[in-house]
């Protein structure tokens, strides 16, 4: 891998770049209706079981439901992106996931409020994301040259996360003024269209049939995990994206709890609770441009989790729904700077024959811990209450940044600013033919020059 030292911080122009490419746009805008729409589901789903249960362990299982798996059927999906047709098998999952939200539609309009039921229909959810999640983050390399691969990279992270908030906004001021019925439909419509959208548009880059159809070499899977543990850019990156998943992100779970047991104020709280998430993201996405442009991605990823455990701590400690609004808002950028730069440096980092089965490890890993997340803070805070589940939780993450911040230890956030791994080696022999040889066998071989 080469040396942290030699990459600086990222050109004026290499956010935007990937910007030029028509079906890059095309993708992009209708990967973030359907993130968002699949938003609008993941918000419904708990804050419905909440009016019937009113329990916060129900919410953190709602959430585990649609997670855990994504990441029980993260190794499959990761061998599966490198071997088949990606484009395809994200037309055919995205597809069945459009049609669980709209059984989820029929089921509450018809009277079905089932709380088993619903997440039941959530773990279909999870199962069909499951299988696409590393194929549609590879795709972003199908869909611009090469050289604006690591603008695309950016750009998808950030479409992921500007979803992950304004998906939940939106989704609130649905179920405030038209009820969960029509919020799962309008999920089904929005996944709906980036089934239409790649159908009409064609990769740039498409994926090379001999990657869809031979063996990956020694063993799949387990090739990826010794890759990603001599990586430490790589593993660097994973245990980022792990801590903000399991200590940050359930105050995705932490808006409906306090919007309904703190503040008294229901899915009107709950929609501008997530505005203020919302509103935060937008605002981080400029933000995290000019930062990245003047300091390495090792210095935004501290500032970030540390930014955001400060404003996560405000939010728990607000004593006024207006006040725990204006929190969200600071915690919506510091999100997007922690989730964006820790995802997308593995992007950018991991070698191109191991990519799929890479990116499958971290859905693997943001979804364990996201899920492990929102489960053990949701029973935390029935059992010591939600105020002291959320300060624990920003204290550990601002604990947590400051000890990946110091020295020079294999998880250091330094490994952050390394660039792409050119050095790796892993040969698959061509399909074997009538005259070759049917002892045609698979040779492994890795080489890596490490800089200390």
């Amino acid at each position: 891998m080469a040396d942290p030292a030699k990459a600086g911080p990222a050109r004026g122009d290499s956010l935007a770049s990937a910007l030029r490419h028509r079906p890059f746009v095309q993708f992009w805008l209708g990967a973030f209706l359907a993130s968002a729409g699949g938003w609008f589901q993941s918000l419904s789903v708990p804050f419905v079981l909440l009016q019937i249960t009113g329990s916060a362990f129900w919410v953190g299982l709602a959430t585990a439901a649609q997670f855990v798996p994504i990441m029980v059927l993260g190794p499959w999906a990761g061998v599966a992106a490198d071997r088949l047709d990606r484009r395809r098998l994200v037309m055919v999952t995205q597809l069945a996931r459009s049609l669980v939200a709209l059984a989820m539609c029929v089921c509450w309009w018809s009277g079905r409020h089932d709380p088993l039921l619903l997440v039941g229909l959530a773990v279909l959810t999870g199962c069909a994301q499951g299988i696409s999640m590393p194929s549609w983050q590879a795709l972003v390399n199908d869909y611009v040259p090469r050289e604006a691969l690591d603008s695309a990279a950016s750009l998808n992270t950030i479409q992921f996360n500007l979803a992950r908030s304004l998906g939940p906004a939106v989704a609130g001021l649905v179920l405030f003024w038209a009820g969960p019925a029509v919020a799962f439909f309008v999920s089904f419509v929005m996944v709906l269209v980036v089934v239409v959208v790649l159908l009409v548009t064609e990769p740039v880059n498409p994926q090379p049939r001999r990657a869809r159809k031979d063996r990956v070499a020694d063993g799949g899977f387990r090739e990826a995990l010794r890759y990603t543990w001599g990586s430490p850019g790589v593993m660097t990156a994973l245990t980022v994206v792990f801590l903000v998943g399991s200590l940050g992100m359930p105050i995705f779970q932490h808006v409906i709890t306090f919007a309904e047991q703190v503040f008294d104020s229901g899915a009107l709280g709950v929609a501008l609770l997530n505005l203020g998430l919302g509103a935060g993201t937008l605002a981080g996405v400029p933000v995290l441009g000019r930062m990245l442009r003047i300091m390495r991605r090792s210095t935004v990823v501290a500032i970030a989790m540390c930014g955001y455990g400060i404003t996560f701590a405000v939010f728990g400690l607000a004593p006024s729904l207006a006040t725990a609004t204006l929190a969200t808002v600071g915690v919506g950028v510091f999100f997007l700077l922690a989730l964006s730069v820790g995802q997308n440096t593995i992007q950018m980092l991991v070698a191109d024959q191991v990519r799929g089965r890479v990116l499958s490890i971290n859905v693997i890993v943001y979804t364990g811990s996201v899920s492990l997340g929102a489960a053990a803070q949701g029973g935390i805070g029935d059992w010591l209450g939600l105020r002291t589940t959320v300060l624990g939780a920003a204290a550990l993450l601002v604990l947590a940044a400051a000890l990946l911040g110091v020295g020079s230890h294999r998880l250091s956030l330094h490994h952050l600013d390394g660039s792409r791994d050119e050095s790796y080696v892993s040969v698959t022999p061509e399909p074997a033919s009538s005259s070759a040889s049917s002892g045609a066998s698979t040779a492994h071989e890795r080489t890596r020059t490490d800089a200390s």
